[in-house]
Formats: C-alpha cells, sequence, structure tokens
C-alpha cells in the first residue's frame, strides 16, 4: 500500500481491514492507491467501483449507488462527472463501520455490474 498521504495510523489500518474483508469475500476486485485515493476496481468493467480518501479521523467511501438504496448513504459531495459515476458517499468514522463499509463495496461492485 502506498502511503496516502491525507490518512493516519487509524484509518490505514481501517483501509487495511477493509481490503482484507474484500478479498475474502470477491477476490477478483483489485485494489489499488494513489498519493489521496484508494480505490476497488471491476475486472470485468475494468473501472472503479468506489474510491476511498482515507483522512485523519475518517474515510470518505464513495459509491456507485444511488442514495435511496441505503439510509446510510449520503449525496456525494463531488459535482460534475463525478456526481454521475459516485453519487453517494459513506463515512467511516469508526471501527464499527468497516462491516458495513464492506457491504457498500460489494453493493457498489454489484451496481456496477448490472449497469
Amino acid at each position: 500500500m502506498n502511503t496516502l498521504i491525507t490518512s493516519s495510523p487509524t484509518t490505514l489500518r481501517w483501509l487495511n481491514s477493509i481490503k482484507s474483508k474484500i478479498e475474502g469475500k470477491i477476490p477478483s476486485l483489485r485494489y489499488g492507491d494513489r498519493k489521496y485515493w484508494a480505490f476497488f476496481k471491476s475486472p470485468e468493467r475494468n473501472r472503479n467501483v468506489v474510491l476511498l480518501q482515507p483522512q485523519k479521523r475518517q474515510i470518505r467511501l464513495l459509491t456507485r449507488l444511488e442514495i435511496s438504496s441505503n439510509s446510510s448513504l449520503e449525496p456525494t459531495p463531488a459535482s460534475g462527472r463525478w456526481v454521475e459515476m459516485y453519487p453517494s458517499i459513506f463515512l467511516i468514522r469508526s471501527e464499527d463501520s468497516i462491516d458495513k463499509a464492506v457491504e457498500m463495496i460489494i453493493s457498489s461492485y454489484k451496481e456496477d455490474l448490472d449497469k
């Protein structure tokens, strides 16, 4: 994992946990990261199904899910074309949110396959 410069040791630990859980459930999803963002990429569509932005105290998880698909989702703060690709966001603010985040990533992956 590259150093995600906006992260903290805590959010990097959460990200590693998410990565591990996804690898156990959908091994074909490819993980990657850059300077500010991490992502899971679909091998079938060869595009990102979610973006994760680790910050000091939270991870912003941008998904391909419509806001109405889950009460834990909020409208994306993105604009332009990003809104079309990632209409919703889930905030991971504690270790207790990791399983919910994994569920959102899997749902976003399935949603992307259906389009």
